[in-house]
């Protein structure tokens, strides 16, 4: 039995698209935090639980000034 081309080619280009999506929606989560945690540190608003979430991790080391990161 032969394995069709064509369709191990689709199947190949739908994995792609997966990953395409996953990261294009990994990508505007960090977006939407980069944005929260700067309009949080423009209105002087301290970051909340720091580890925790993308916005919270950037800000934490916005004020420590770590630029090993």
């Amino acid at each position: 039995m032969q394995i069709n081309p064509a369709h191990h080619l689709d199947r190949r280009l739908q994995e792609i698209d997966q990953e395409i999506s996953t990261a294009l929606r990994d990508i505007r989560r960090n977006l939407s935090e980069l944005e929260k945690a700067s309009s949080d540190s423009r209105s002087g608003t301290p970051a909340t639980r720091p580890g925790k979430d993308f916005s919270a991790v950037l800000q934490a080391t916005l004020d420590t000034g770590d630029e090993s990161v």
